[in-house]
């Protein structure tokens, strides 16, 4: 009862307290279709339409059961944040795992962060992320492998793993930490750079002037952005690979616009949309330009 409870007022102060229901569609003739629109309740609003065999989840049982599956780690772990993304369309919890780690002179916060749809576009995936704290820089990773769940009729039942996907979430925060401390030991060239603007952005200042005329002013601007964060990083943290990558996750974290104006646009483009694809593929660029033997499943995008 009391991770029942505690479910229930995590998701009223984070406004996860509404239903999502399963409704049949008709067509013109008043025939059903075949499909079913997925509503949130709350604002009575089809976020979007599934196949019969689509299993709903409803906030406040996956709350409660990332509840439960916290238990095996006692005080390791707190909720640190909720929310909802586009209308309920998804939804995240962020775990903080106790204590910091250090990568060079940073100090870095770990997390465990879940999210789940309730339109049907993800599955419930498991990832971890990170905040350095001397620059509220932010990065998450999810995995390909392992951390999902599908909505399927079993939903329930697979919920229940959720302590061994967390555990195996918080093994991969450990090992992203070595890495880190691995990219502090390898120095560069302030010309590499360019190259990792170029695997961000597609081009860079070295690019030929024909393309770079071609490119309008907010596509430079945002290069320049760029280039200044990464810059800064190096400077504050040294010329390494973690002080590039330091550089595209602070661009990404403090400079990069996001379009939509809705609650919590930001934060649903670092878990699961363009600002998250920006640093995927800085994570890939340094650990490859490390040459180091990186785990297969902390290279996966």
């Amino acid at each position: 009862m009391e991770t029942k409870n505690r479910a229930k007022e995590i998701c009223i102060a984070n406004d996860l307290d509404f239903n999502i229901s399963k409704r049949a569609l008709f067509d013109g003739a008043g025939n059903k279709a075949g499909y079913y629109g997925l509503f949130n309740d709350k604002l009575d609003k089809c976020i979007h339409t599934v196949k019969e065999g689509y299993h709903v989840s409803q906030n406040e049982a996956v709350v409660e059961m990332v509840l439960k599956g916290m238990l095996p780690f006692g005080d390791k772990l707190s909720v640190s944040k909720a929310g909802v993304l586009n209308e309920g369309r998804k939804i995240f919890i962020q775990l903080a795992i106790d204590g910091t780690s250090l990568v060079g002179t940073d100090t870095i916060k770990r997390y465990v962060t879940v999210i789940d749809s309730n339109d049907g576009s993800t599955s419930l995936s498991v990832g971890i992320g990170d905040l350095t704290m001397s620059c509220q820089n932010q990065f998450w990773k999810f995995y390909k492998k392992g951390n999902k769940m599908r909505h399927s009729a079993s939903l329930e039942q697979k919920l229940n793993q959720l302590p061994s996907l967390i555990e195996v979430a918080l093994e991969k925060s450990l090992k992203q930490i070595v890495i880190y401390n691995n990219l502090a030991g390898c120095a560069v060239t302030k010309e590499l750079a360019d190259k990792m603007v170029n695997y961000v952005l597609g081009f860079d200042r070295t690019s030929p002037s024909l393309i770079l005329n071609e490119k309008a002013a907010r596509s430079i601007e945002k290069m320049n952005s760029l280039y200044a964060a990464i810059e800064t990083e190096m400077a504050q943290k040294g010329e390494t690979l973690w002080g590039l990558h330091s550089g595209v996750t602070r661009f990404t974290t403090h400079d990069v616009k996001t379009k939509a104006k809705r609650e919590n646009m930001r934060i649903e483009s670092q878990l699961v949309g363009g600002i998250y694809n920006m640093n995927q593929k800085s994570f890939e660029f340094v650990t490859r330009e490390s040459g180091l033997t990186v785990p297969a499943e902390l290279v996966e995008a």
